[in-house]
This record gives structure tokens, C-alpha cells and sequence, in this order.
């Protein structure tokens, strides 16, 4: 691997984070112009020697990033004697100067809402996606190798979420959400919720998956259907729910009220999307300094 083919190969993982010899689903990931194809990728890696490997793992350390290998003996669904190149963040790093909000915040936003609106939007449905990825399974964060029974469904993810709202009305004295001063007396990130008549849930909703299979959190598996990947499910257990930290810029940060502190500070088991709305919407009023340092940077890359 020569310095040219270590930034070809560096431009095509920045871009999806992933290269495998034999493809998991039998399918390449689509050639793109300017970059490398998956198959090159991988090749190029498999035929490094040692100290181009440690040059290349060298130059992503200096930028808060690093590259993991797996194969079959790792985890399921790593076809037998294959592998899989896998661009990932360090965790004890400082987030990758190239890695932007604008991105996520670009797909996720409806119309012209604020960074704000669509950060706690974003907050939420993540949220609400591990519950279904993980608590309702008994599944922790820890159960990398579980991520192929990892699944829900678009109509799922949507009608948790009309569950949530509907939750967070009966929760507080917020029933009338045509009463604006209702809205003015609820905690800033319940208003956000709470302006919200419906008529925007499944465009939240697609959005939200479309930007993590992009990102390669999630995959399809049928109409509608939906697999957390190996690198979904490792990020998840590597970084956690620090992952909400990059999505709100600073200034942001210091206005939204925060998550309850089952959020902040989860157990082991992911946080139930449930048992989440009725304990704690009441006590989401704390400034989210804390909770915003870190990234969906592995989705906004």
C-alpha cells in the first residue's frame, strides 16, 4: 500500500466506513465516482504488510480514528474467511475535525425548523430505536454479536413514537396542545414535542432511518423492515449514549433541557422507551451541557 493507494482507501472508508473481501449480503456496495470500489478497498488492505498497516493505523490515530479487522471467528454474519475493515472513532479521542453536524442536521430537518427542533427530534427517535433494538429483547449494549436479530419496522419505530408524544401529553399538564400557554409553560424540549400535530411523524421517521442506513447503522431486510449492521451495533457499544453529544452544537446545548438522568447515566440495559416517558418527562428540565460532547459523528461523517 503506497501513499496514494493509503489515501484512496482512506477516502473510501471516510465515506462508508466499511470494506469487506466477501460482502456480507452478497452485495458491493456501489462504486462511486472519485472513489475506490469496495472490492479494490479491501484488497488493497488484505495485501498490506505490517509496517504499512501501522502507518496507515498510525495517520487515522492522529485524527481521533482508528481501523478494526474482523472475521468469521469474531462475529455471525462474517462470511467463513472473510473480512471486514472497519473505520472507527476513538472513543477517547476528540471528535474527528471532518466529521460535521450539517449533514445530519440537513437530513433529518423538516422544512425550515430550527438546528434545535431537529436535534431533539433526532435525541428521541434514537431513543426510542434502541428500546426496540435493545430493551425489549433484554439485549445490552454490550451484545455486539446479537446485531442480526437486531430488527424493527419503519410502522414500529412510527407508532412508538405516537406512543411517546401521546405519553409525554398525559404526563404533564400539556393535554391541550392548541393552548399556547400551555406549550409556553412546558419545558423547552417537551414544547418542541409537543408542537407537533402529527402530520410530520412519518416524514420524522424515514428521515431518520433513511440517514442511519446511509450512515451504515442500518440495513433492510424486507418492505419497511430494518437490521442494525456490525457497525451499528459496535458504535453503540463503544461510545453509548455519548453518541447524542455531537448531533447539538454548544450554544444549543446550553438552552435544551435535558434528557432525564436514566439517559444520561443508562444502566446496562438500554433505556426503556416507555418506562422513559412516564417516569421522567415530568423531570426533563436540566441543561444538556453534559449529555452533548461526542457525536453522531459516525452518522454525519
Amino acid at each position: 500500500m503506497n501513499m496514494t493507494e493509503m489515501g484512496e482507501v482512506y477516502a473510501y472508508l471516510l465515506r462508508h466506513r466499511i470494506a469487506e473481501t466477501r460482502s456480507q449480503s452478497g452485495r458491493r456496495r456501489a462504486s462511486q465516482t472519485g472513489l475506490l470500489s469496495e472490492r479494490d478497498a479491501a484488497v488493497i488492505l488484505k495485501e498490506a504488510d505490517e509496517e504499512q498497516m501501522q502507518n496507515f493505523r498510525a495517520f487515522l490515530s492522529g485524527q481521533g480514528l482508528q481501523l478494526a479487522i474482523y472475521d468469521s471467528a469474531d462475529y455471525p454474519g462474517i462470511p467463513p474467511g472473510g473480512q471486514i475493515y472497519m473505520l472507527l472513532r476513538n472513543p477517547e479521542a476528540e471528535l474527528p475535525a471532518m466529521f460535521s453536524q450539517q449533514q445530519i442536521l440537513q437530513k433529518l430537518k423538516i422544512r425550515n425548523e430550527t438546528k434545535e427542533a431537529t436535534a431533539v427530534w433526532f435525541i428521541h427517535l434514537w431513543l426510542l430505536m434502541l428500546g426496540l433494538l435493545y430493551t425489549r429483547t433484554n439485549r445490552s449494549l454490550s451484545d455486539v454479536s446479537l446485531y442480526q436479530n437486531a430488527v424493527f419496522g419503519q410502522e414500529e419505530l412510527t407508532e412508538t413514537l405516537r406512543n411517546h408524544l401521546e405519553t409525554i401529553r398525559r404526563s404533564g399538564h400539556y393535554q391541550n396542545t392548541q393552548d399556547k400557554s400551555s406549550l409556553d409553560n412546558a419545558p423547552r424540549q417537551l414544547a418542541i414535542l409537543l408542537a407537533e400535530k402529527g402530520e410530520d411523524i412519518n416524514r420524522r421517521v424515514k428521515n431518520f432511518i433513511d440517514a442511519l442506513i446511509e450512515a451504515n447503522h442500518l440495513q433492510a431486510r424486507g418492505d419497511k423492515i430494518f437490521q442494525q449492521t456490525l457497525l451499528g451495533a459496535l458504535e453503540v457499544e463503544q461510545t453509548g449514549f455519548s453518541h447524542l453529544r455531537h448531533l447539538i452544537p454548544e450554544d444549543i446545548a446550553q438552552r435544551v433541557v435535558n434528557l432525564p438522568e436514566t439517559a444520561v447515566n443508562p444502566p446496562e440495559k438500554a433505556v426503556n422507551s416507555e418506562a422513559y416517558s412516564e417516569a421522567n418527562a415530568d423531570k426533563a428540565i436540566e441543561t444538556t451541557s453534559d449529555l452533548m460532547e461526542q457525536e453522531t459523528a459516525d452518522v454525519s461523517h
